[in-house]
């Protein structure tokens, strides 16, 4: 299948540059964002005549919006590294960009979800998640996810600690909690979660030294509720 040879969209690019002036700052020493016409034109020349030797068109260096929809903005900016290098960068902004994820315990145990990523293609094994609503507080989140996502009810939250996922391309981040739940009910089927499956902290190890939890929040989440003795 031939490369794409769409362009990103420039003309909302500059449109977010004014609307969104946040979204563009650079830290000193850091990697900068050009927003210079005539530099943005250098880094797309330098990124197209590397990418041409790849066999990619030259669409594949254009700057601008690659998507942008109620969830996610897919964008490719014109950089400069910190040894002077010009590139591009593709990043995604989330549109709600704070979120919870829950390691939930239910006598004892530590509850799972089994859900269907599409990103991945495949059945993952993760903690509930997910994004803070406009108006809606972090333990609001918590207790909404948890009924959701495996029908349960919490009697007592612990804020543990953030995690980052994929850094390198989206700007994602979870306020991690610990949550007791009184019961556990069914999985949300409607979100392509399968199971609910409960583990002892031990099998939970196990999972981690056989590969099979993956779930880099999950992973943080534990970790931090270990570390502070929050596990049986």
């Amino acid at each position: 299948m031939p490369a794409s040879t769409r362009r990103a969209d420039f003309r909302r690019y500059a449109e977010l540059v004014a609307e969104r002036p946040d979204l563009f700052t650079s830290e000193p020493n850091g990697i900068h964002i050009l927003l210079d016409e005539a530099e943005i034109a250098a880094a797309q020349r330098h990124i197209a005549r590397r990418n041409r030797a790849r066999g990619l068109p030259p669409a594949s260096a254009s700057v601008g919006v690659l998507a942008e929809d109620a969830y996610i903005l897919a964008l490719r900016d014109a950089i400069r590294f910190p040894d002077g290098s010009l590139g591009t960068h593709n990043r995604i902004v989330y549109a709600q960009r704070q979120g919870v994820g829950v390691l939930p315990v239910f006598q004892g145990t530590i509850v799972l979800i089994r859900i269907y990523r599409h990103s991945m293609r495949r059945w993952m094994l993760e903690i509930p998640r997910g994004s803070v609503e406009f108006g809606r507080s972090l333990e609001q989140t918590v207790r909404s996810e948890i009924a959701e996502e495996i029908g349960g009810i919490v009697t007592a939250m612990t804020h543990i600690g953030h995690s980052v996922n994929d850094s390198s391309l989206c700007d994602g981040r979870l306020d991690l909690f610990h949550a007791e739940v009184s019961e556990i009910g069914t999985p949300q089927l409607a979100e392509g979660i399968a199971d609910i499956i409960r583990v002892t902290p031990a099998e939970f190890d196990k999972l981690l030294l056989r590969g099979e939890m993956e779930d880099g929040h999950g992973i943080a989440a534990y970790t931090q509720a270990r570390l502070r003795g929050l596990l049986p």
